[in-house]
């Protein structure tokens, strides 16, 4: 009886000292690591940089046909789809650049560069900084705005983006009557060719965007 005491006492013995252990060598790696990082980046210069790459052209394009066969076949329930959806696609357009909105969808285009860059800037999590409702203060939160937007590898530089854009609005959503008409498109909500048209004149054209956009 007096050695199977014993033997519990050692076995309780070893595994304090354990625990002991494990406790003080993660305080220690803790404080040695520092701060836990958070990536963050401003989801309308994100979108910005999606804008100017050949995905935005690529879109329009594809409304475009669609629109122009549909009308070719006086197709009138899928000229309304088309029109529903281009609007639709608009009103998420401008939630994300010109207020808050997310950009979850256009980040998959670069999901798997992400983790290269986390990696490079020693972060643990990138997220939009619109989403961060709260971080501890013994986390780092690092503005990766620009890092997250260069890997869409738009073609304009992402340093002017955020000041002199040019604006396609619709007359029917009322942004038209807080913008001068001459700073930006003004298109039917409607219209998906209209749209798409205003749209592209701004992406194939760079001259009408600064123009427009210093207006």
């Amino acid at each position: 009886m007096k050695t199977k005491t014993r033997t519990i006492v050692s076995i309780f013995i070893a595994f304090t000292i354990i625990l002991s252990a494990m406790i003080t060598f993660g305080a220690y790696a803790q404080k040695k690591s520092g701060k836990i990082k958070i990536g963050t980046y401003d989801s309308r210069t994100i979108i910005f940089a999606w804008s100017r790459t050949d995905l935005l052209k690529q879109y329009l394009v594809r409304l475009r046909q669609k629109s122009d066969s549909a009308e070719k076949v006086h197709d009138t329930a899928r000229i309304k789809e088309l029109s529903v959806g281009a609007m639709s696609f608009q009103h998420l357009l401008h939630l994300m650049i010109f207020s808050t909105g997310s950009v979850a969808s256009f980040m998959k285009v670069i999901k798997d560069k992400l983790p290269q860059l986390a990696k490079t800037e020693g972060v643990s999590i990138i997220v939009s900084k619109w989403e961060l409702n709260y971080s501890d203060p013994s986390f780092e939160v690092i503005d990766l705005t620009k890092q997250v937007a260069a890997l869409f590898q738009p073609k304009e530089n992402i340093d002017k983006m955020a000041a002199g854009l040019p604006v396609v609005v619709s007359r029917q959503a009322g942004a038209s009557e807080l913008i001068n008409n001459e700073q930006c498109l003004i298109n039917d909500f409607m219209d998906p060719k209209e749209i798409a048209d205003k749209i592209a004149r701004f992406a194939d054209n760079a001259g009408l965007r600064i123009e427009t956009g210093n207006k």
